[in-house]
Formats: C-alpha cells, sequence, structure tokens
C-alpha cells in the first residue's frame, strides 16, 4: 500500500497465468491479463481518478465528466471522461492504446505530444516521439477477455511470447528463421498447452513439443 497525497493507493499484481476482474470505488471495471499490475486508489479522492498500469488491461470506465479517468503506463497517458478501450504495455516503450467506444486523449507523460481516438483506431507512440495511428479490427482486442487467444497476421515469436505468459512456460525457437512468420491462430486459452500445442502442429508451419520443462518451436 503506498500513498499518493490524501490518496491511499493499492498494487494488484497478476502472475503468469492469471487473469483478474477488478472493480474500482467509482463503479470502473477492469479486467487485468497475465502479467501485469496495477496500482489504484482505495478510493478516488480530488479532481482526477488516476491508476497506473504495466501489462494489459480492458478498460470499462465509468461516466463522471466533473472527474477525468487518467491511465498512466509506461511513456503514455490516457485521460478518459468515461468509455472502453484496451491498454497493452508489457514494454514502458512499447504501449498500445485500442478504443472500443467513446473517445480519449492519449499524451506522452511529457505532454509534448497528443492524440483524440476515435472507436477502432489504435494508437503507439512512435521512436520520434509521434503517434502512430492506425484502423484497427477492435475485435481482436477483446478476445483476450472472453477466455481466447486470437492472433491476426502476427509474427509467431510475438504469438508465443503472449501463450508462454498465459501458460507460465519458456519458449525457445530452435530456427531462428520462422520467428518472424506471420500467423492466423484462435485458440480457447483455458484449455490446456497439450491441447493448444496439436492445434500448433496442425497448422504445418511449425513443430511443436516438450522438451526439459519448455515448449520448443522449430
Amino acid at each position: 500500500v503506498t500513498s499518493d497525497t490524501t490518496e491511499i493507493f493499492h498494487m494488484l499484481e497478476i502472475p503468469r497465468g492469471g487473469e483478474y476482474l477488478l472493480s474500482l470505488s467509482d463503479g470502473t471495471v477492469i479486467y487485468l491479463n497475465s502479467e501485469s499490475t496495477l496500482r489504484f486508489p482505495v478510493k478516488f479522492q480530488g479532481k482526477e481518478r488516476k491508476v497506473y498500469l504495466t501489462g494489459e488491461a480492458y478498460f470499462k470506465v465509468a461516466k463522471d465528466a466533473a472527474h477525468p479517468f487518467i491511465v498512466k503506463s509506461g511513456n503514455l497517458q490516457i485521460r478518459v471522461l468515461g468509455t472502453e478501450f484496451n491498454v497493452r504495455s508489457y514494454s514502458p516503450t512499447d504501449v498500445r492504446v485500442t478504443l472500443i467506444t467513446g473517445k480519449v486523449a492519449v499524451s506522452d507523460t511529457c505532454g509534448v505530444h497528443s492524440v483524440e481516438m476515435v472507436p477502432g483506431q489504435s494508437v503507439q507512440l512512435s521512436s520520434d516521439g509521434t503517434f502512430a495511428v492506425n484502423e484497427v479490427d477492435i475485435e481482436s482486442f477483446l478476445y483476450w477477455k472472453e477466455g481466447f487467444f486470437y492472433f491476426d497476421d502476427v509474427a509467431l515469436v510475438d504469438m508465443m511470447k503472449e501463450i508462454g505468459r498465459w501458460y507460465n512456460i519458456d519458449i525457445e525457437f530452435r530456427n531462428s528463421k520462422i520467428m518472424d512468420l506471420r500467423m492466423h491462430f484462435f485458440a480457447n486459452r483455458h484449455q490446456d498447452i497439450f491441447h493448444l500445442i496439436e492445434l500448433l502442429n496442425r497448422m504445418e508451419r511449425i513443430h511443436a513439443y516438450f522438451e526439459a520443462g519448455k515448449l520448443i518451436i522449430e
């Protein structure tokens, strides 16, 4: 428990292989994905409702125009009044915000650059300090909280990072040439890892198997 001015903050840590549904004092609901951390106040006070995220979370923010909701994550700050959006921030320099409904304003933590998003957009902070805005299929950002893996044209190395995080296993590539393969993959993430390995091998583009407690990909 930490203190930020007059607010008392709690720290919630979700381990690899875990997930959690949290309701805040204002009625905001947050779905937290594996290996994520949220710092939030026991009760919101002052003019802003502020939380701090590392990892991935889906926010359904309770409307309160007088008290903007602020999410600080990595190098970004997201400002909302009441909306639904997804934040993926497993690295401070690689934060992606995807807006489902409503409007949000995203800025760097220095407040130099900012962008206002509309539903269906995904925003990332580029290395030059500006924002890259893309139109996306928002459904793909909702599947994880419904209990599914959904990868659409995703590099195999990034796909396996998420799978390893969920099953709490290490991934080893025995063939570096396949790491950048672009994959389409859908699976129930509440099935065991052996079912997932079977689905991976059915695609006949890679060979996946267990060895010495690791998931080997070749």
